[in-house]
């Protein structure tokens, strides 16, 4: 049942994201700052089992590719979330045990939106879905100014959500006693 949970909650976030990235104005670029990111990374950061956060970030990809302002722009938000998602849970894997889960709230947002970002223009300048010359303007308009929304928006959420999942667990335990 806690799966099922997990899975509930993991929607009810992309579905916010997906509210977020459909109204995010456009920065003088086709592209977009991706604030659908940051509801995957609370994902990635407050579900433990790995098949929840795999299919959040495959889910994050098809929905961000649906509402992406970029002609042509499905494949390279599909293989740009599914990349970041791998790489994001291998570091959060590995990091958890050393740094506080508070601390990664801020690290995760930046590291994976300049992953995601970077990945992204790859992969459209490689499908030639932008031009070359676009990379660094694209980067500048949209990346950047992403990965300060997304650090602001991850850190408040997530500490939110944890204080929550605390407040939720101890009223289970007083009624169960």
């Amino acid at each position: 049942m806690k799966n099922l949970r997990d899975f509930v909650l993991a929607g009810l976030l992309l579905a916010i994201g997906v509210v977020l990235h459909y109204i995010t104005p456009s920065t003088g670029t086709p592209v977009k700052p991706d604030f659908l990111l940051a509801m995957l990374f609370l994902c990635l950061l407050c579900f433990e089992d790995s098949k929840v956060r795999f299919v959040a970030g495959v889910a994050a990809g098809v929905l961000s590719g649906l509402t992406t302002s970029v002609p042509g722009g499905f494949l390279p938000n599909l293989i740009d979330k599914i990349i970041t998602t791998a790489i994001l849970m291998a570091m959060i894997y590995s990091l958890k045990r050393w740094i506080n889960m508070y601390i990664l709230s801020v690290v995760v947002p930046i590291v994976g939106t300049m992953i995601s970002g970077l990945i992204f223009l790859g992969v459209a300048v490689a499908l030639r879905v932008l031009t070359a010359e676009m990379f660094v303007g694209a980067f500048v308009t949209a990346v950047l100014p992403a990965t300060v929304g997304n650090v602001l928006l991850v850190a408040l959420v997530f500490g939110a959500l944890k204080q929550t999942g605390r407040l939720y667990q101890r009223a289970t335990r007083k009624v169960s006693s």
